[in-house]
């Protein structure tokens, strides 16, 4: 392990903190073995490097041989969904890649309607502890074609060196980014591009309610200081004090914790609700590897994949060179190893009545980005200086509704995500639509007297 004291400022705020940093050790090829099995992940370099090690000694010891896994990154979870989806367009009976790992729930559910995926039954010994729900979210498809490998849950990262020195309040609730006071320092990813972010901007809209959701997004959105293309620049920012306060994923979020210290950093789960959700692994139609796909996927879901994410680093049965705790989606290991695992209380034993909605999510889950992208992101500098206008002016309850009002309701939304949506003629023009309605509302609003 090897690292460095960093110093990082906030261009024009003169806020200087001091970081750790941490860096890994590449594995070499006498470690890893040599190349069999195709992987598409949108996961982290840490995870890749961890499951890849780990399922080329479970394979030695348990059928014989070491094994490498040939990863392919093509971006995030939206990216590779586009890939996978044109790789198939052109070449339909199989794209020479064997499974998919990560990358959320959303483009499993989408591959399994379009027979993209092959179907998998686990012995009973491996599917008996995966509950096949939680907080009626199914952890697995019933048909078997994916499977969560681990659970997701998704929070703000907030730095707690930055919040003192400005007199910054700890927030605990996801409508506290909607504060004033915390305009310039909250950051965001595109929902356009990562399927992390698009949870949890559907969870606040499921949970507030569309039009109350639509102010608290807004205003969020009026607050940051930029939206990211990749999501894991949102954590990173935080952590070097370029924002206080950044939308994460768990893995993310206590990653950098871990390396920065937890009186620089803390990463939290917000009180009015817990988005939670199956993080999947499947095999691709066509797998050029079968049968050792179906055994990547024993060893991903039996207890040898799943300690890899509950144990520390370092733990016998953990990870080796890089913190990468994250839920397991088995059950048992919570209630056997209550002491064995930096993972706070199981997901299992949480309660709350918010259910998220994943069919709602998936029916509009190609239109609700674009809406999102035409009202926060490509027409930010207005928004900001539409909400900058607003706040001189005392944050008059009509104008702040005027703000976060979209151009259309919630059922009409749905009616467009069933119908001419899918038109591209029809689509490319509504988005031109919706970022010059957006400009001229905002522009209408930052010059107003």
């Amino acid at each position: 392990m090897t690292g460095n004291w960093i110093s990082a400022a906030r261009v024009g705020k003169g806020i200087a903190l001091l970081l750790w940093t941490v860096s890994a050790h590449p594995l070499n090829a006498a470690e890893t073995g040599s190349g069999d099995l195709v992987v598409i992940s949108p996961h982290n370099e840490s995870i890749r490097q961890e499951f890849g090690l780990a399922f080329s000694d479970w394979h030695l010891k348990t059928h014989g041989s070491r094994v490498k896994i040939e990863w392919r990154d093509v971006g995030g979870s939206s990216e590779a969904l586009r890939f996978i989806q044109s790789e198939f367009g052109k070449k339909p009976n199989g794209i020479g890649v064997d499974s998919f790992f990560g990358g959320g729930q959303e483009p499993y559910v989408l591959l399994a309607q379009k027979g993209l995926l092959e179907i998998v039954d686990l012995p009973t010994e491996l599917l008996q502890p995966i509950p096949a729900k939680l907080h009626g979210l199914d952890l697995y498809d019933p048909g078997h074609r994916w499977y969560g490998a681990a659970i997701s849950s998704f929070g703000i990262l907030q730095n707690l060196r930055v919040q003192s020195q400005l007199g910054l309040p700890q927030i605990h609730r996801w409508s506290d980014l909607a504060d004033p006071r915390l305009k310039g320092w909250v950051g965001a990813g595109d929902p356009r591009n990562s399927g992390t972010m698009m949870v949890m901007f559907e969870g606040i809209l499921q949970f507030n309610g569309w039009d109350q959701g639509w102010r608290v997004l807004t205003q969020m959105a009026g607050n940051a200081r930029k939206f990211d293309r990749v999501s894991t620049t949102t954590a990173k920012d935080v952590t070097i004090g370029e924002t206080a306060y950044g939308l994460a994923i768990d893995f993310y979020g206590f990653s950098q914790v871990a390396y920065a210290g937890k009186t620089n950093l803390t990463f939290i789960i917000p009180e009015d609700f817990a988005t939670l959700a199956p993080d999947p692994i499947a095999i691709l139609k066509g797998a050029p590897n079968l049968k050792l796909a179906q055994r990547w996927l024993h060893f991903a879901l039996g207890e040898p994949g799943q300690k890899l994410w509950f144990f520390p680093r370092g733990h016998p049965e953990g990870a080796r060179l890089n913190s990468i705790e994250r839920l397991p989606i088995r059950s048992d290991l919570y209630q056997r190893y209550p002491q064995g695992s930096n993972i706070g209380s199981s997901p299992f034993a949480r309660s709350q009545t918010f259910q998220y909605n994943g069919k709602l999510a998936r029916d509009r889950r190609e239109v609700l980005p674009a809406l999102l992208g035409a009202l926060l992101i490509d027409t930010h500098a207005e928004l900001q200086a539409a909400w900058q206008a607003v706040l001189a002016r005392g944050t008059k309850p009509q104008e702040v509704e005027e703000l976060g009002r979209p151009p259309l309701t919630e059922p009409e939304l749905m009616a467009l995500a069933q119908g001419n949506w899918k038109s591209n003629s029809y689509r490319l023009p509504l988005k031109v639509t919706w970022q010059r309605w957006a400009q001229e509302k905002y522009r209408g609003l930052a010059d107003r007297r």
